[in-house]
This record gives C-alpha cells, sequence and structure tokens, in this order.
C-alpha cells in the first residue's frame, strides 16, 4: 500500500527540517568538537586546522541554507532557496578552490611536518579538508551520502550509482533562470 500524497509530504517535511539545522548546527559543533578534542588531549592546534574548518565550515552552511530553502519552496515560499542558490551559486569557485587547496595543504602537513605544530593539528586539518571536498563534492555535483534515506541508499545498491546531486540540478536551472 502506497503512502497518500500528504503523508509523503510530512515525511519529506521532517527530513528537509532535519537536514538544514544538521548541517547548520555541524558548521560549528565539528569544529569544536575538534578544538575540545584537541586541546583536552593536551594538544595544540595551528593554523593548518583552523584553515582547513573554514571550507568545511562553509560547505555546512551552504548546505544548511539550501535546505531551509528546499524547505521553504516546498510550502510555497521560494524566496530563501533563490537566496540560498545565488549564494552558492557565487561560492562554488572560491569553496571549490578553498577545499582543494586544503586538501593540498594537510597532506603535504604529512610530507612535511613542520608545516603543522602537531600530529593533532594535522588529523584535525586532514579530516576537515576531506570533508569539505566530500561535501563540495555531495553538493555541487553528485550526490555521495546514501544512507540515510531508503530509496537513495536502495538506487545505489541497485546499480543506478551516484546521482546528479539535488542542489547541481537546482544550480543549473537557477543559472538559466528557469526556477
Amino acid at each position: 500500500m502506497r503512502a497518500r500524497p500528504s503523508a509523503l509530504k510530512a515525511k519529506l517535511r521532517r527530513r528537509l527540517s532535519g537536514y538544514w539545522r544538521l548541517e547548520l548546527a555541524n558548521a560549528f559543533l565539528l569544529p569544536a568538537a575538534i578544538v575540545f578534542l584537541a586541546y583536552g588531549s593536551g594538544s595544540q592546534l595551528g593554523w593548518l586546522a583552523w584553515l582547513c574548518f573554514l571550507p568545511m565550515s562553509g560547505m555546512l552552511v551552504i548546505g544548511g541554507l539550501y535546505w531551509r530553502g528546499k524547505l521553504d519552496a516546498m510550502e510555497g515560499r521560494p524566496a530563501r532557496l533563490l537566496s540560498a542558490l545565488a549564494l552558492a551559486d557565487r561560492f562554488e569557485t572560491p569553496l571549490g578552490t578553498f577545499s582543494v587547496a586544503a586538501l593540498t595543504g594537510a597532506l603535504a602537513s604529512w610530507l612535511i611536518p613542520a608545516l603543522s605544530v602537531s600530529q593533532a593539528d594535522r588529523m584535525a586539518a586532514t579530516a576537515s579538508a576531506v570533508l569539505a571536498v566530500l561535501e563540495f563534492i555531495n553538493y555541487y555535483h553528485r550526490q555521495l551520502q546514501h544512507f540515510d534515506h531508503k530509496a537513495d541508499f536502495k538506487r545505489l545498491v541497485i546499480n543506478k550509482g551516484f546521482r546528479k546531486s539535488q542542489m547541481a540540478v537546482d544550480l543549473a536551472r537557477f543559472r538559466t533562470h528557469s526556477l
């Protein structure tokens, strides 16, 4: 038996409501947790980790604003989605460039430890930079996240592969003024 359209819309509303809150919260909670763990263990974080926090948090903020906009658009209020897409469009190149640069710097620090102040600095930078790059791909190109929605996971398992991300689809429409 299939769910009624109103039940599906309510389910989607709950999911989107959780997505945007989680992304925005993580933009601040992930760096805070890393700082807490590092300093709690007596380790130091230097410029490398702090710089790698920026593209990671930037991607999470873009994601949170996008999902909030999608929720509003679903409820007949598209203005916030249009603002989020304008912001995502404006920051695609800087966030992509900064994410790759952060990852390059983090990886280089493993070969040249003097680029960091501690092993914790290198670990924090690497984890943050990897997350930034993955979020960039997940939002601007291909949906990588398939573990939180049964239909997405099912599609991945039956070998339909990674589909174009929803934000990439919306950005393409936004850029051609058809959104």
